[in-house]
């Protein structure tokens, strides 16, 4: 305890969270929060990251969040420094990561009256985050209230719908100690138990029933950075009924395992005629909306009945294609799995997918292995060539949908993570910092025009000891677009203008300028090379023709057509 109580609330905050296992805190430097920024620095058990720049900061969080599995602090002053939290803690909603928002404001009697640095703070982040409250100004000794909101934000931000939550912090000056500390307060730390989702045993039966009543079934796995949690409940759940697995790497689940058909490439089968006679009786979804288009419309055109896991009630399902809806997490579906008879497993149909995988992968192989290194062999290379134990940070637009089409399961599992929350391009470097701060090495791949927009990320990064590997596939804008409607209708000058943007940034020079160490990779064989390495920050360039590129994702999904149609 101190003499000052506004520190002593701080030093009692500070030490439930660490108690409650909060473990880093990523500050970013101003004067309305010095007293939440000292009184970190000088907790035992917490790690203090410095970020300038709030939104990098905030995307820096979001991937130390989602790759520890554990809230992470943000810690800013007042002002427009907390409205740059907002695209993350955005990402963070969508993607149900848990992040403790701290940020410090001016005491109610400045505010409206044109003091400086001054903004409404108040509910800022609106509905993107799980609870929003602005506490007391500290005046008195009131350490255990503020000891049981550290309490609750950790709670909130790892309940049923983990997520962001915001708390106000209004500090009136003096912000420098006001007396000599001497310890955090001696307060026991509060029990909290993690929430739990099982199923009534009449619903698990009932459940089971229908699943063996229907033999031919899949299961889709969406994105969850939380993955791991299901994969013995999911493996299990599909050698009891031979369901062949359609996960996409992000969903932590496209893991090979025994007597579970685990299939790499339903991306390209989906396009094809095989997929109108592999139509299932029954699918079973869990994790985020599926990355994979042609998943979706295949979906949406037979309209299978779907059963959707659903543990935070979060109805993610912008196709209107679930008719039942389960609000239970792994340990529902391992009841559900412990009383279906095994007897149901139509071996014939997983034969099926399975024979038409391979086929896929042969088909891609004999073009990826006598081509140009272009994007799809890029995605490829990483899930087979990247160490174990390696974390891959997925950029969206193109990087994320080729490494669903193209990256195939691995004996060693690879920790595969993306903002595929709200999806957008921004702050793609930081957020891989934030992974590869957890202690993993972590390898980005992202496109150029991501990249230019984090470069501040990249310049954060330097002074940090971490291990990440970024790779850019400089194909001279927004690729993605060429795969879309518009690229048929637009006079290509406006088409260019309007959405590819090119920026013809010398990307070597911009990373050399900042001491970075920079390679330039244009063949399977030295990527492979620089994939099995790693130490350092580092960036890899690969520049890539988008016209090449369109046309061989083209001539492989045909090639897989043709190769499947006689199946």
């Amino acid at each position: 305890m101190t003499t000052d109580p506004v520190y002593d609330a701080c030093a009692a905050f500070a030490t439930e969270l660490v108690a409650q296992g909060v473990e880093h805190f990523v500050i970013s430097p101003g004067s309305r929060s010095t007293p939440l920024a000292l009184t970190l620095a000088n907790t035992p058990g917490l790690r203090t990251w410095i970020r300038l720049d709030e939104r990098s900061a905030a995307f820096f969080a979001l991937g130390l969040a989602k790759s520890s599995n554990k809230p992470v602090a943000l810690v800013c002053t007042s002002g427009t420094a907390a409205a740059n939290y907002l695209p993350a803690i955005t990402e963070a909603h969508w993607s149900e990561t848990p992040m403790i928002v701290l940020t410090a404001n001016r005491p109610p009697e400045l505010r409206g009256w044109g003091a400086g640095q001054t903004i409404d703070q108040t509910n800022i982040y609106g509905s993107s985050v799980r609870w929003f409250t602005e506490l007391p100004i500290a005046d008195q000794s009131s350490t255990i209230w503020f000891q049981r909101a550290a309490a609750r934000a950790v709670q909130t931000s790892m309940g049923l719908r983990p997520g962001p939550v915001h708390l106000d912090w209004p500090f009136r000056e003096p912000l420098e100690p006001q007396g000599e500390p001497d310890g955090p307060p001696p307060i026991e730390p509060l029990f909290l138990e993690p929430p739990k989702l099982s199923l009534d045993f009449h619903v698990a039966k009932r459940l089971a029933a229908s699943f063996e009543n229907k033999p031919r079934g899949i299961v889709v796995a969406g994105p969850m950075h939380t993955g791991t949690r299901w994969r013995a409940a999911v493996q299990d759940f599909c050698k009891k009924t031979g369901y062949p697995l359609l996960a996409e790497p992000l969903s932590q689940l496209r893991v090979p395992a025994h007597d579970v058909a685990v299939i790499n490439h339903h991306d390209h089968l989906l396009r094809s005629t095989w997929a109108d006679n592999a139509v299932p009786q029954i699918v079973v979804r869990l994790g985020g909306a599926p990355t994979c288009k042609p998943l979706r419309l295949w979906l949406e055109q037979h309209r299978p009945p779907m059963t959707m896991f659903d543990p935070s009630n979060s109805w993610s399902d912008p196709s209107f294609t679930v008719t039942e809806l389960v609000s239970a997490g792994p340990e529902g579906l391992q009841s559900i799995s412990e009383l279906i008879n095994p007897s149901m497993f139509d071996p014939s149909w997983r034969r099926q997918w399975l024979e038409a995988d391979a086929t896929a992968t042969a088909a891609i192989d004999l073009i990826l292995d006598n081509e140009t290194l272009l994007q799809p062999a890029v995605a490829r290379e990483l899930g087979r060539r990247l160490p174990k134990d390696h974390l891959l940070y997925v950029s969206n637009s193109m990087p994320v949908r080729d490494v669903d089409s193209f990256l195939e399961y691995r004996s060693d599992p690879l920790v595969v993570h993306g903002n595929r929350g709200a999806s957008g391009i921004d702050g793609m470097i930081s957020s891989a910092a934030g992974a590869a701060a957890s202690g993993r090495p972590t390898t980005l791949l992202i496109g150029d025009l991501a990249f230019q927009h984090d470069l501040g990320g990249l310049v954060a990064a330097i002074n940090d000891d971490l291990t990440l590997t970024i790779i850019v596939v400089e194909n001279q804008g927004g690729g993605i677009f060429d795969y879309l409607p518009i690229s048929k209708v637009v006079d290509a000058s406006l088409f260019q203008q309007l959405f590819t943007t090119p920026q013809n940034l010398n990307i070597s020079e911009v990373v050399k300028a900042l001491g970075i160490e920079h390679r330039q990779v244009t063949d399977l064989q030295t990527l492979t090379v620089h994939l099995e390495r790693h130490g350092g920050l580092r960036v890899i360039t690969i520049p890539v023709d988008a016209d090449l590129d369109l046309d061989q994702h083209q001539r492989i999904s045909q090639a897989i057509q043709q190769s499947v149609a006689s199946i």
